[in-house]
């Protein structure tokens, strides 16, 4: 029996429904919840129809983190678009949206090599983007690449906004106002505001 437009659409609202569930399970009770009765069980729906969308437990996990990778890139884009470039970047970055379940991810990925690939292909999207933008910052501005290059930038604010997002999860805290403190001087360096946006930001920072 053929197929109809009605059955095909509610064929998609499950499978999207399986996504969503597999994706808020992750974010709420880490990768130790993740199974396909588990994951049915949160969509509401039989566990039989896990598998009948997707061929392995692999593969859903790849559409979660397509999942992620989508919410993240249009914010990653939005920040490298921005009039600060470097300064919205670490913002993203040190509040990480995904940053919970990015964690889930890695746990995940030395069980499931598809995943892994996956996510190696899509960091070294977000860093050449990234590094793509910060030569520009550089060339705009002549800085000098002596101390530190576009490359070496980069991986540093990243890493280090990574890892306060990781230690922020078990409660670590040490050293983290100090070198926010530095990656401060660092912005004001290379990516500077303006009088009027120092103003706005001071008066913020007293609560006005």
């Amino acid at each position: 029996m053929a197929s109809t437009p009605g059955s095909k659409a509610r064929g998609s609202r499950s499978k999207l429904r399986l996504i969503e569930a597999a994706y808020d399970l992750l974010g709420e009770e880490g990768y130790h919840a993740f199974s396909a009765r588990r994951v049915a069980q949160k969509a509401g729906l039989k566990p039989q129809l896990v598998h009948y969308y997707f061929r392995s437990m692999e593969e859903l996990l790849i559409a979660v983190f397509q999942r992620s990778s989508a919410r993240y890139f249009r914010l990653h884009d939005e920040a490298l678009s921005s009039r600060h470039p470097m300064r919205a970047l670490w913002a993203l970055n040190s509040n990480l949206p995904e940053g919970k379940r990015m964690t889930e991810y890695v746990a995940l990925g030395k069980v499931y090599p598809g995943l892994r690939e996956e996510m190696r292909h899509t960091g070294e999207r977000f860093r050449s983007q990234q590094i793509e933008a910060m030569e520009r910052i550089y060339t705009e501005r002549g800085f000098d690449h002596t101390i530190v290059g576009p490359h070496g930038m980069v991986l540093l604010m990243s890493a280090v906004a990574r890892n306060f997002v990781i230690e922020d999860e078990v409660g670590v805290s040490l050293g983290h106002d100090e070198v926010k403190q530095l990656i401060r001087q660092v912005l004001d360096r290379f990516d500077p505001l303006d009088a009027d946006e120092l103003a706005g930001a001071d008066l913020a920072s007293h609560g006005a």
